[in-house]
């Protein structure tokens, strides 16, 4: 049987192990949550433009007269909204 001391020393040693352990895994968990900042930014990024995107090819669409009639009227609401808004900047810069 160990004596006293020497499961104290083999407390210690675990003890220690443990502590370095947790340090690491607090160091992986802090990078791991830069890398999932990193992605939801990328991500964030990917589907402004997938959105650009979208509108650009609405555009092209118009452009070359394939849109349908449904389509055409959120074209026209969309249009319709463009001019309320620089109507109300307009009216905001002459005040």
């Amino acid at each position: 049987m160990d004596s006293f001391p020497n499961i104290v020393d083999k407390l210690e040693i675990k003890v220690l192990a443990l502590l370095e352990r947790k340090k690491n895994l607090s160091t992986e968990v802090d990078d791991l949550k830069a890398k999932v900042e990193h992605y939801q930014q990328q991500n964030k990024l990917l589907e402004e433009e997938v959105e650009q995107l979208k509108e650009r090819n609405q555009i092209l669409r118009i452009t070359k007269g394939r849109i349908s009639r449904e389509e055409r009227r959120e074209v026209e609401v969309k249009i319709n909204e463009i001019v309320r808004e620089v109507d109300k900047c307009i009216s905001q810069l002459n005040q």
